[in-house]
């Protein structure tokens, strides 16, 4: 790795500013990548999709760490300066899956930190133990947000996703009755369901980017930090810079002297002091102390005399030179720190006093007390979310209900086959007046049907009812009496008894038993009862 090549500026950051980098780095080199992303993934896509619309997206989420392998072979090449393209990065992808292909698209695919930790697997070749102690290194930092960046990315998918959605259902044509918000749940339509899936897949494709890019700037930033590449690269610059090298070789001398400079001033150092400022009394008066050595007492002018012969006249001038590289930048940086302090009014106002210091024993007794807090807090939240979730179990299905909107369009989907005299047929434009035909023909069986299906048609538009085609009589009815308060639970259960009577038992039911069906259905379904 030659950090010389690096087309970013070496200078530790935060995560942040790692991130927003990352994005930079994207939008500077979003060809070869949404390129790339677009070749590989889009067959990928028409395919699943092909085999099954409802679990195609699934095996392609599932396999998105396998695609984001070559945008950071993109990433990794193009921040040393190669300009790698969307062609040599597809050539080069199968070599990068051979390592730890199966779980990175397995338990490791729900990690928060996959992005950041793929560098680690791909770029440095680590597995098993030696890639666990190399992540612990690169996470043990207060301003790990790693995890949050893949949350971050994770709501942007979401955000543009309900975007693109409304953005289609503005431009469709107003005489058109196609609402994709209303359909969202709906399983039964391909070609809806297609059209979220190419939305999906569309947002898969502007964002994976971003999140591939974000990872590796904060990798690199780590690295940047605990390698200490922005020194390094410095003083490669420095050593560079210096066509003579006999000039270099003084530096790199008057370095590694440094590392043996004592605490205090050396003799060599005063007589060199004493010879540039001779006006300063501090130095005159330093000289003239005595100095012991073992268990002779000289002068400190007599050292001198005699440590000055042994000195060389480059290395006083590389000192100095030196001196004046690292006090100017980018070595002397200057930097202003705003903090909000209490003022006093009162400038004689004593500082406090420190706090007292408390026995071993029971700062330990304070810690034990600390964490057994912080386990019974954690354990009452976690029995307050179950309890929660427990009595919110009925809300949570219908969110994750596919029937929470369903279409009328194909009854045979979800209506129970016991009731379904109409499937060869269409329902009729005006339902109150063929009630009335069949009430007036005596076709109670078939007036029967009609009732119970559009009786459920109208209650699931309103709520979600969690119908089957297998199901009988009895277990609608427990579904009914679930979901549904009131008159319509009333009626229901009268509709249906009245049914199971009539096909079970063959008992026809009476002529104002069925009027007082065929009143009620209308006085909570039909458009003139609901608004009486």
């Amino acid at each position: 790795m030659q950090i010389d090549k690096l087309s970013i500026v070496t200078q530790p950051r935060t995560s942040w500013q790692a991130f927003d980098l990352g994005c930079k780095m994207t939008l500077q080199w979003y060809k070869p990548l949404w390129l790339f992303w677009l070749i590989v993934t889009l067959p990928v896509f028409l395919i699943a999709n092909l085999v099954s619309l409802e679990y195609g997206m699934i095996l392609l989420w599932l396999t998105k760490p396998l695609y984001e392998r070559g945008l950071l072979y993109i990433f990794s090449r193009r921040v040393f300066g190669e300009m790698t393209t969307a062609k040599e990065a597809l050539k080069a992808w199968p070599s990068q899956l051979k390592n730890m292909w199966l779980s990175s698209i397995s338990w490791r695919r729900f990690g928060p930190s996959r992005g950041f930790n793929l560098a680690v697997t791909q770029l440095e070749g680590l597995t098993g133990g030696a890639r666990s102690k190399r992540l612990q290194v690169l996470h043990r930092t207060e301003d790990d947000n790693a995890a949050w960046w893949t949350i971050i990315c994770l709501h942007w998918e979401m955000f543009i996703l309900f975007g693109l959605i409304a953005i289609a259902n503005f431009i469709i044509p107003q005489g058109l009755e196609l609402n994709l918000y209303s359909r969202f749940f709906d399983e039964d339509e391909a070609v809806t369901v297609f059209a979220y899936n190419s939305l999906l897949y569309l947002v898969y494709w502007l964002v994976a980017p971003f999140y591939i890019g974000g990872s590796f700037a904060a990798y690199l930033n780590r690295r940047i930090i605990l390698e200490a590449w922005d020194i390094e690269l410095s003083f490669k610059q420095l050593i560079g810079s210096r066509k003579s090298p006999k000039v270099a070789a003084s530096i790199i001398v008057v370095l590694c002297s440094c590392l043996f400079i004592p605490s205090k001033p050396s003799l060599a150092t005063e007589s060199a002091a004493q010879d540039a400022a001779p006006q300063q009394t501090t130095a005159q008066q330093t000289l003239e102390t005595p100095v012991e050595v073992g268990s002779d007492v000289i002068s400190s002018e007599q050292a001198i005399d005699d440590k000055i012969p042994e000195v060389e006249p480059k290395i006083f001038e590389s000192q100095t030179r030196l001196k004046s590289i690292l006090s100017n930048p980018p070595f002397a940086q200057d930097k202003i720190v705003k903090d909000f302090r209490w003022v006093s009014d009162d400038d004689d106002e004593e500082e406090p006093e420190p706090p007292p210091s408390f026995p071993k024993w029971l700062a330990s007794l304070f810690l034990f007390i600390a964490n057994i807090g912080e386990v019974l807090m954690w354990a009452a939240f976690g029995v307050l979310l179950i309890i929660l979730l427990y009595l919110s179990r009925d809300h949570i299905a219908r969110v994750f209900s596919h029937r929470e909107k369903q279409d009328v369009s194909d009854l045979s989907t979800f209506i129970p086959s016991f009731t379904q005299s109409y499937v060869e047929e269409q329902l009729p434009e005006d339902v109150e007046a063929e009630i009335e035909a069949l009430l007036a023909q005596f076709a109670y069986r078939k007036l029967m049907s009609l009732l119970l299906i559009t009786s459920l048609i109208e209650i699931s538009k309103h709520q979600a009812l969690p119908l089957r085609k297998s199901m009988t009589e009895r277990e609608c009815l427990q579904v009914i009496k679930a979901s549904v308060q009131g008159q319509q639970s009333e009626f229901m259960h009268s509709l249906i008894d009245t049914w199971v009577k009539l096909a079970w038992a063959h008992r026809m039911p009476s002529t104002e038993q069925m009027q007082t069906l065929c009143e009620s259905w209308k006085l909570l379904f039909s458009v003139a009862g609901k608004s009486q």
